[in-house]
């Protein structure tokens, strides 16, 4: 371990005196009653801090700088990816795009549902009970979609619900030749509007309000997890992402239909 090494590590552990007095002024006898730290190490780190201009002091106490609040958000940031990617371990398995790593803390606190041997079908039985209920569908889909998910789309289609679905070409392709009938049925529909990329990062499914992340099975091409989250960044994130890719992506045709084939 370096110098450099040793700096981040004190900057770690002393970070929590940077968001403690984010937004206000505590002095030394403040900070230190309320981090349970002796005075010394009260006094070593405000010192520390301040020569670091990550502090400032003023006849009340101490206060962050603007980079000190822009540290202490980075090491928010880096607690909660590391807790959200022990706790979406099993997404991770499957699902491992920058897109998603570079991220994942957004989904620290998603609602998880994993395949288990008792109960295989828990993924898309959650994600059902969205798609079911939705007034508006927007995703990604990067491989061929379960049967259930196919009457359900057909469903959604039948009623008018406002769909807008990106596929990679294998995913079209797969759902095609696995039901033709309800591919038309969809693809030719007023209510859905399919288009086409080939390098959609993963599965992805805005509902109202709502952003689900897929992970499937390499060999069955099943999901075997969903990641829920109706949290704002996430949401915000999930929009960005979605419309980066609708940008760059193809609408189907019948020509593109055909070509199927």
């Amino acid at each position: 371990m370096n110098q450099h090494d040793d700096e981040r590590g004190r900057l770690l552990r002393q970070a929590a005196l940077l968001e403690a007095v984010r937004g206000r002024t505590a002095d030394r006898a403040t900070l230190q009653a309320e981090l349970d730290v002796s005075r010394a190490t009260a006094y070593r780190w405000t010192t520390a801090l301040a020569e670091r201009n990550l502090l400032e002091r003023s006849h009340d106490g101490y206060r962050t700088t603007g980079a000190g609040a822009a540290v202490a958000d980075a090491v928010d940031r880096f607690e909660r990816s590391v807790a959200a990617a022990e706790r979406l371990e099993p997404l991770l398995e499957t699902v491992s795009a920058p897109e998603l790593t570079r991220h994942v803390d957004l989904f620290a606190d998603a609602e998880l549902a994993v395949a288990t041997p008792s109960n295989p079908n828990r993924p898309i039985e959650r994600w059902l009970e969205h798609f079911s209920s939705t007034e508006r569908f927007r995703g990604f889909v990067v491989t061929g979609c379960p049967p259930a998910v196919t009457r359900q789309g057909t469903q959604n289609v039948e009623a008018g619900i406002d769909m807008e679905v990106i596929c990679t070409p294998l995913a079209l392709r797969a759902d095609r030749n696995a039901n033709e009938e309800a591919f038309e049925s969809i693809a030719g529909g007023d209510a859905a509007t399919l288009y086409t990329h080939p390098g959609l990062p993963f599965t992805m499914s805005l509902f109202d309000g709502t952003v689900i992340l897929s992970g499937f099975d390499e060999e069955t091409t099943l999901p075997v997890v969903t990641a829920a989250t109706d949290d704002r960044a996430a949401l915000a994130w999930a929009e960005g992402l979605y419309h980066r890719y609708r940008q760059e992506a193809t609408a189907v045709t019948a020509a593109t239909v055909d070509a199927l084939a």
